[in-house]
């Protein structure tokens, strides 16, 4: 019987897609071998996911394992074997690559196949082997099969030299229009950070510059919204970096390009280059991850925060593109109050995202093969979450956690801007100190409990600085300037208002007056006196919310369009300029 084959993506969420496995596809198709490709997520209910698979009517399965996948993908293997026994499932990706002999022991029932390492060619020689047993499977380097009782390990597969034999892997866009595009232009890393699995490739290599132009190419000309490099150091051939990046910028496309840098390489070319490009067409990602020295050593990092902090804020001044720093907590050498330093060394900064992510023992990295001496213990199943370290207690990471969870609703939501850094300001000398206070109230209320509406937390906001603090004209007027900017009106009944009674006809007659129009709100030119009182939200406030903060009476405007665009469209007159 021939083979029917389908290639089974479990993505993390329906927005992402699966890089590993379109190679995998690519690279069948030009031997003439054509595959099933079915793309689904975690967040799928699993009995759905299994009928998915079931009605390809395939008797071959091939799955791509992550941390974040891979228990999901045991129960729908197991199941699958039940329902179709004479299937063959085959394995790979990073979650399977190391302790393979372990985990096929573990699920023989139903793992027939695992590959490890690269999988593009080894993937090919498995099919070939299938369709005709004369090959002999003991050449097919990089697989791991079942030999009778035992688990037999071939030998490993050497990194493929020439990456531009791997086909460009999508060649049909269409079923990507509002996904995120993955994609890299290189392997591999020169750093030796020991908490990642690029550390173990001991050299970067590289698609041809002329494989990547023609890349961006197709990406930018099918309008692709975002594209996100994989690259684990985007910027390290300076050279190269910067010929990508001056390729793009010529092209003045529309998508976005999300790159991963390193900050000690950032330098006075890079910045060159990237402050000729348009708003938003680049997003960096930077890890930090510790500002310890004693840490930074432990996991071999040799980027010291006094030496890079300077060259992340010549990207953050240009104002030009999303930048979001990430942080690792669990890192060897790192207590609660080393780590209240690197955050706040990082908060300084004012990124756009301050990621606050928790460290994980990843399978063949080196901080697992050495969690003995630093005493870090792990949850022993996926994904390997750090419980607690000789310096971090397990009371530690809850309190983290939920700093984690404050950051994330009160600063990388980007819905508190003004008034959270209000309250830190006026109130912390440490910006970890007040989302560890949130935190505190958070869990005495009992919210953190609870799913919350965007309503509710501004209501609990308000009640923080009531509470603790008393109430102040400056924080009403900018919690109240942060929802409206978020959501318009009307405007929760909780934060004070200052209704003016004559306020509605002064609008009026600043709205009908086209010179005003013009000058400030030229959306609204060519529409009558109810068109524009449709098209805009309008407020009062008592301070110069825009300005310095004098009480000094305005009223913003703000176009009733998407929030992305509202954000970015606000305008504030002075009373007395509307009176004119």
């Amino acid at each position: 019987m021939k083979n029917n084959y389908t290639l089974v993506a479990v993505n993390a969420k329906y927005i992402h897609s699966n890089l590993s496995l379109q190679y995998i596809r690519s690279y069948c198709q030009t031997k003439n071998i054509s595959l099933n490709f079915l793309e689904l997520n975690i967040n799928d209910n699993i009995d759905k996911i299994i009928n998915d698979i079931y009605l390809t009517k395939s008797n071959v399965f091939a799955f791509s394992c992550y941390i974040w996948n891979i228990e999901i993908i045991l129960k729908i293997c197991s199941s699958l074997k039940k329902i179709i026994p004479d299937s063959i499932i085959i394995l790979g990706g990073p979650e399977v690559s190391y302790e393979s002999i372990e985990l096929m022991n573990c699920h023989k029932l139903y793992i027939d196949y695992i590959i490890y390492g690269e999988g593009e060619i080894t993937f090919y020689e498995l099919l070939r082997y299938l369709e005709d047993e004369k090959t002999d499977i003991k050449s097919i380097q990089g697989l791991i099969y079942k030999n009778n009782e035992s688990i037999s390990m071939n030998k490993k597969r050497k990194e493929i030299s020439d990456l531009d034999s791997i086909p460009f892997p999508y060649k049909d866009i269409s079923n990507y229009k509002n996904k995120i595009i993955y994609y890299e232009t290189s392997r591999g890393c020169p750093f030796q950070c020991q908490y990642c699995l690029s550390s173990i490739e001991k050299s970067v290599r590289y698609f041809s510059l002329d494989r990547v132009y023609k890349d961006i190419d197709y990406f930018i000309e099918n309008q692709v919204k975002q594209v996100k490099l994989v690259d684990r150091t985007f910027n390290s051939d300076k050279k190269r970096c910067l010929s990508i990046l001056n390729y793009i910028i010529s092209k003045n496309g529309k998508t976005n390009f999300h790159f991963e840098i390193s900050p000690k390489l950032i330098d006075e070319d890079f910045i060159t280059v990237i402050k000729k490009a348009p708003v938003n067409l680049f997003q960096f990602e930077i890890g930090i991850q510790s500002t310890n020295p004693a840490t930074l050593r432990a996991v071999r990092r040799k980027e010291l925060f006094k030496d890079t902090k300077s060259n992340i804020k010549s990207v953050l001044d240009l104002g030009l593109f999303h930048i979001h720093l990430d942080l690792i907590a669990g890192l060897p050498c790192e207590d609660i109050y080393s780590f209240e330093n690197s955050f706040n060394d990082a908060y300084s900064l004012q990124p756009d995202m301050l990621q606050l992510g928790f460290l994980k023992l990843l399978k063949g990295s080196g901080l697992r093969t050495n969690a003995v001496k630093y005493k870090i213990e792990y949850r022993d199943y996926p994904p390997y979450e750090v419980l607690s370290t000789d310096c971090l207690s397990f009371e530690n990471m809850l309190l983290l956690k939920n700093v984690e969870s404050m950051l994330n609703t009160f600063y990388n939501s980007g819905r508190f801007i003004k008034s959270i850094a209000y309250i830190e300001k006026k109130y912390f000398n440490s910006p970890f100190k007040l989302y560890l206070a949130l935190a505190d109230y958070f869990n005495k209320k009992g919210y953190l409990r609870n799913a919350l509406k965007n309503v509710d937390l501004y209501s609990i906001l308000y009640n923080f600085v009531s509470d603790s603090y008393g109430m102040t004209l400056t924080f009403n007027e900018l919690l109240k300037y942060d929802y409206f900017v978020s959501f318009g009106m009307p405007i929760p009944s909780f934060v004070k208002r200052f209704e003016n009674s004559g306020i509605k006809a002064l609008v009026n007659s600043f709205l009908k007056n086209e010179e005003n129009i013009k000058k400030y709100l030229p959306e609204l030119q060519s529409m009558d006196i109810r068109k524009k009182l449709k098209a805009i939200h309008f407020e009062t406030f008592y301070i110069d919310v825009t300005g310095d903060l004098k009480e000094k009476e305005v009223v913003l405007f703000k176009l009733k369009n998407t929030k992305k665009e509202c954000k970015n469209k606000i305008i504030s007159i002075d009373i007395n300029k509307l009176k004119e």
